[in-house]
């Protein structure tokens, strides 16, 4: 269980560094930045305790507010890992010398964390949801 504002944080941090990429793409150490904001993303999708961005919430801006509702984070981490699959993807094509797909596929993954982030309204997040649900039903 994680902390709704913790989680909103981490996703909106990593989409504006997504974002800051994509503003950059013309810079050659552009490929680079996406792969770094990818290593935090995963790190993040492996357990929240090591995600950057959910530790400086946690102790920077979280004693500023009351606690908020809690939330299964099971869901969230699965999205996460797959959308630093996606963006990583994204980074091996610009670098293959391929970059609109890898821009489109950055574009896709900035676009899922700002709808997650915002609204709690991702598809990809809701469609693994759905997977997960009929291949391990809980009792």
């Amino acid at each position: 269980m994680t902390d709704r504002g913790e989680r909103r944080f981490h996703q909106l941090v990593i989409a504006g560094g997504f974002g800051l990429t994509l503003i950059m793409a013309w810079i050659k150490a552009a490929p680079w930045l996406i792969t770094l904001v990818v290593l935090v993303l995963a790190a993040g999708s492996i357990t929240p305790g090591w995600s950057l961005a959910r530790r400086f919430h946690r102790y920077f801006v979280s004693p500023l507010y009351p606690a908020g509702p809690t939330e299964d984070s099971d869901s969230f981490l699965r999205a996460d890992a797959l959308l630093s699959v996606i963006a990583f993807a994204g980074a091996v094509f610009v670098f293959a010398g391929v970059p609109p797909l890898g821009w489109a596929l950055v574009g896709l993954t900035t676009l899922n964390l700002l709808m997650d982030g915002l609204a709690d309204a991702a598809p990809l997040r809701h469609l693994l949801d759905r997977a997960f649900r009929q291949c391990f039903p809980r009792e």
